[in-house]
């Protein structure tokens, strides 16, 4: 299916654009902070993703893949705008 791919895409750049608005935004408060000893902030959470997948559970078949692929994308986006854009590494105590 086309409409498949598409999905994903979008999903991709929703994921990229948000994530990385709000590591640009020095008021993102908890978003901005790191998680953890890692390098990712809770931005790179794939909040919106989940969320998706999750709903999608609860759809008809066709319109659960569309659904599901558009919040595969989500989460891609999110993390791998992390995994682009890492804080420093955290200092040793």
């Amino acid at each position: 299916m086309v409409v498949l791919p598409f999905a994903f895409s979008i999903g991709l750049a929703a994921g990229v654009t948000v994530t990385r608005r709000l590591h640009e935004d020095p008021d993102a408060g908890r978003w901005g902070e790191r998680i953890g000893r890692t390098r990712l902030r809770f931005a790179n959470l794939p909040v919106g993703g989940t969320l998706a997948i999750a709903l999608s559970l609860f759809l008809p078949p066709h319109p659960a893949l569309t659904v599901r692929a558009l919040g595969a994308g989500a989460l891609v986006g999110a993390v791998g705008w992390g995994l682009v854009d890492p804080l420093p590494a955290p200092e040793s105590a």
